[in-house]
């Protein structure tokens, strides 16, 4: 069966000399790209993906750290043009490989973001664009974003979500760092399932109707938790004194639930069969795109596919259904030709 891997990433050669550069706060995480030879090394990267033939291809975005991690505003205009113009070179010298990409942008520079935004969208060839849960500490649902989002509305084409939390947001208050990688094994699904809520509570969801969000790590926390989000949500507000929530529910025009359901998620749970029918049953095969993080996992990458691949042909659903997630979501949301 044919694999369109909707959530990929790779740092196209010239930015990825410029990180060498500049990526002086983010140590932690610029330690663990370097030690991935597949996100950097194109040659590698094809090699890997040679196991899977012609029936598999990816969908590019960059790798963290995020570009307002990398650089000033005033710098990071210019990398997100390097990144989404590499990209873009990449899905044009090897379709076959890469069916397109999702671009980058210099979220600390909202105005130069919402630019590029449209340059790459509406005038160009990026099939839709990778927001971080946060920006240098931020919320996505701040006013000063908000028109980022409408372009990805009008583009019809997603915004894919993925995690950005560092080794600086402590696992309690009382540190000042976490510890173990609890940020990224943990610390990840919350910060993507937080972010969900906000961008519905704010009602930015609800005034962009259509808007595609598509979820990494298949909406984290949420299908898991679907009953506690239901029932304890019911009573937004209860349980907090200094601000009024009373209209919220209301303003979202549709029960909760319904407002989560309409996201879409991706299968890269490094092959996690457990978690994918949970998400599965949640998002329903209409909203569920197959991915699998490549290149991290095991032999740069390759197994995180395979893997992937063998939990979505285990499971007892319908052939149609096993089609939707593997390619023919990917087609539509994303806008492919073929």
């Amino acid at each position: 069966m044919r694999h369109i891997d909707a959530f990929c990433h790779f740092f196209p050669p010239a930015l990825f000399e410029r990180m060498s550069q500049t990526t002086g706060g983010t140590r932690d995480i610029g330690k663990r790209m370097q030690g991935v030879r597949t996100i950097y090394d194109l040659d590698a990267r094809l090699r890997m993906m040679d196991e899977f033939g012609d029936d598999y291809s990816e969908i590019l975005s960059l790798g963290l750290p995020p570009l307002d991690a990398m650089a000033g505003p005033e710098t990071t205009p210019e990398l997100a043009r390097v990144a989404n113009d590499g990209l873009a070179e990449l899905c044009a010298k090897y379709p076959r490989r890469f069916s397109g990409y999702v671009g980058a942008l210099p979220m600390n520079a909202p105005d130069a973001a919402a630019r590029e935004a449209e340059r790459i969208l509406l005038r160009g060839s990026a099939n839709g664009l990778q927001l971080h849960t946060n920006v240098n500490g931020a919320c996505l649902d701040e006013p000063r974003f908000f028109p980022i989002f409408e372009i990805a509305q009008r583009s019809g084409k997603p915004v894919l979500l993925h995690p950005a939390r560092t080794v600086n947001d402590p696992d309690f208050a009382a540190e000042s760092k976490s510890k173990y990688e609890i940020w990224a094994i943990l610390g990840w699904p919350y910060e993507t399932s937080a972010t969900v809520a906000r961008l519905v509570f704010s009602g930015l969801t609800t005034r962009l109707p259509g808007l595609k969000i598509l979820l990494h790590h298949l909406g984290a926390m949420i299908p898991f938790f679907d009953a506690r989000l239901d029932t304890g949500w019911a009573t937004l507000g209860s349980r907090t004194s200094d601000e009024d929530y009373g209209g919220v529910l209301k303003m979202l025009g549709k029960p909760l639930m319904d407002c989560l359901r309409d996201f879409y998620a991706d299968t890269a749970l490094c092959g996690g069969r457990i978690g994918t029918v949970c998400g599965l049953e949640f998002y329903g095969a209409d909203h569920v795109l197959y991915a699998s993080d490549a290149p991290f996992g095991p032999e740069g990458g390759a197994s995180y596919i395979r893997e992937t691949m063998k939990v979505i042909g285990s499971l007892d659903i319908a052939e149609a259904d096993k089609e939707k997630i593997c390619y023919r979501n990917a087609q539509t949301l994303f806008k492919l030709s073929g």
